[in-house]
């Protein structure tokens, strides 16, 4: 089926869930701006379209100072602001301001320079973005930009400020990749596109939702969030200077304003790195937000090298022992939160004390500012996605929501006990790259489960022809090495023997040789894309499996047999679909669930019928 029907499909789909006149407006608060293409190839009646959608979205608003801002830029070969977000407090002074827009149509499609001004000045305290405020930009494009490597560039600089952004692409001129790069991850929720500018009405309802929810989730209320151990790492080297330092302890204070502090909430801690290290005040320094705010205010800045390695490995040792105040025996998140300007002095000891912090248990969140970091550096520090970038120290304040979402909304670790086993499908039919998708969701859903040998056990096996195990249940016994497991599983394609490869789970895979454990959970993830080569074998190895006591979950890929994937299943509950592989990762937390479940329901009757039907 072509992408483009598809996703109008699920456009309208979903259209039951969106608000209609007449239903209570979106009352949150966001600042959000439009931004539509205004070249030669939109016709003056299609920017008429364009223009009414914006106000269809506009109308679902409660629009006021307090609660969301609204502003406007057009684009073709230069940039044009229509109106900022503090320029109108109102609905009917947008709604006004927005008939009052003129149709250029001239010129080319300059969406790279579009996006750069929506970063730098769209969304800047200038033009009236209010700090801490979600940011949302909603771009509207009928056609391919002018300079595509730039247009990803900015995209991702927009993105890793902060912003949110959701891509509408109008007919068969626009480039599905550019449209996917522009828009903000999953592509399910932020990437529309219909066939012609007539179609806009069709979304409008849907759009205004789904711009609803986000912003409701980007407000995310951090107060609530329960115990945790977090510890800034501020970079107090020479190329930052004493002026940025205190804008990075105003962005921290900033953070610590947004959560409940105390010996059974959320404890902060704080550590200085330049050519020594210093550890400004343990996690169990101050019990309430007030003094903690007071003792960063006094923290003195300290000139020298970018020793980042020996201030992870200060982390490691001092700041998470239980000395400092780590609550390690209750199982409290611990969280690190490392903001820097530049390449450390030795990379190599940096990314050694990363891997020994991760293996830890400490999640790693990496703040990039300007141009002089070292992406892969920060990149191979952080944990799982956990990095951001910013043009400026001024800027961190841009980041204050994006951050706060990650870290208040992570989902906290799985504490089960279970052996986990996922089967991959590697035909032909899955091809090279969307391989490589396969291994990115099953590395999210590992990064969620408390990887150990008295929790959870995770094995991987990839099949075709025939079937390969690439580790064992008991073969890694932290996130860490199973994620660099994963990430080093070679494609290996050819036909699928789902049957064959069942029959190895289940008399190999879940054996006392690979490492099962007696009285624990078995689970078995099958993630396919296309019909078995038997389907009768495919049955009965998967009857054989349940009746081994192994739960097992069928995750199908595109349009395929949804008949094979019950007969795998233990019952519908345990029967996940997903549209192709770039969607596949909105299944992480169903996948995360069904692992964690204190205890699984049996329930093999479903399953059980397709296989005696076959047969």
């Amino acid at each position: 089926m072509d992408l483009r029907i598809t996703l109008v499909v699920c456009i309208v789909i979903s259209g039951h869930v969106t608000m209609s006149s007449g239903e209570s407006s979106c009352g949150t608060k966001g600042d959000v701006v439009f931004l539509l293409d205004n070249s030669a190839s939109v016709a003056s009646s299609d920017f008429k379209l364009m223009l009414d959608f914006v106000k269809g979205i506009v109308k679902e608003f409660v629009l006021s100072k307090t609660q969301v801002q609204v502003g406007l830029e057009t684009f073709d070969t230069g940039v044009r602001t229509e109106f900022k977000l503090d320029s109108y407090s109102n609905t009917q002074d947008v709604l006004d301001a927005v008939d009052k827009v003129s149709y250029v149509g001239g010129g080319g499609t300059n969406t790279g320079d579009a996006l750069e001004h929506l970063r730098l000045k769209s969304f800047s305290k200038a033009f009236g973005h209010r700090p801490g405020v979600p940011k949302l930009a909603i771009v509207v494009t009928d056609g391919v930009s002018s300079y595509k490597n730039r247009t990803t560039e900015q995209a991702r600089l927009a993105q890793n400020s902060g912003i949110t952004i959701m891509t509408v692409g109008v007919g068969k001129s626009t480039d599905l990749q550019e449209l996917q790069d522009i828009a903000s991850d999953p592509d399910s929720k932020y990437l529309f596109h219909i066939d012609t500018f007539v179609g806009l009405k069709m979304i409008k309802s849907t759009l205004a939702a789904a711009t609803c929810t986000k912003l409701k989730g980007l407000a995310s209320d951090c107060s609530k969030k329960g115990a945790a151990d977090i510890v800034f790492v501020l970079d107090s080297s020479g190329s930052v200077g004493e002026d940025n330092f205190e804008k990075m302890k105003n962005f921290t204070m900033d953070i610590v304003d947004e959560f409940t502090v105390g010996p059974d909430a959320v404890q902060f801690g704080i550590v200085i790195f330049s050519t020594p290290v210093t550890g400004a005040f343990s996690l169990n320094k101050y019990d309430n937000a007030k003094e903690l705010k007071e003792a960063i205010s006094e923290i003195e800045f300290e000139d020298g090298e970018t020793h980042t390695g020996k201030a992870l490995e200060f982390l490691r040792q001092k700041s998470f022992s239980t000395k400092e105040g780590a609550r390690t025996s209750q199982k409290v998140p611990k969280i690190a939160i490392v903001i820097t300007d530049g390449h450390s002095t030795h990379k190599e000891k940096t990314l050694e004390e990363a891997t020994k912090l991760k293996v830890q248990g400490v999640e790693i969140f990496t703040i990039g500012v300007g141009d002089e970091v070292d992406e892969d550096e920060l990149t191979k520090m952080a944990s799982n996605k956990n990095i951001f970038r910013v043009d400026t120290f001024s800027a961190l304040n841009h980041l204050q929501p994006l951050l706060l979402r990650q870290v208040c909304t992570a989902p906290s670790t799985c504490l089960g006990k279970s052996d986990v086993v996922f089967l991959l499908d590697s035909s032909c039919s899955v091809g090279k790259n969307n391989f490589q998708k396969l291994k990115h969701f099953v590395s999210d859903v590992t990064y969620n489960l408390d990887i150990n040998k008295n929790g959870v056990q995770m094995g991987v096996e990839t099949y075709e022809c025939k079937v390969h195990t690439n580790f064992e249940l008991k073969r890694y016994h932290n996130k860490v090495q199973v994620q660099n497991a994963i990430n080093n599983i070679d494609y290996k394609p050819g036909g699928t023997n789902t049957g064959d490869a069942i029959k190895h789970m289940w008399m190999r895979s879940f054996s006392p040789e690979y490492g099962s454990r007696d009285n624990v959970r078995k689970l078995g993830i099958v993630i396919t894309d296309g019909d078995s080569k038997s389907k009768a074998t495919t049955f009965y190895q998967a009857h054989k499996a349940r009746e081994s006591g192994v739960t097992m979950i069928a995750i199908g890929v595109g349009d395929m047999n949804v008949e094979e994937l019950k007969g795998i299943a233990n019952g519908t509950d345990y029967l996940l679909t997903t549209k192709n592989y770039d969607t596949l990762r909105d299944l992480t937390q169903s996948v995360t669930k069904m692992a964690c479940e204190g205890s699984l329901k049996r329930d093999k009757g479903n399953a059980e019928y397709q296989y005696l039907v076959l047969n």
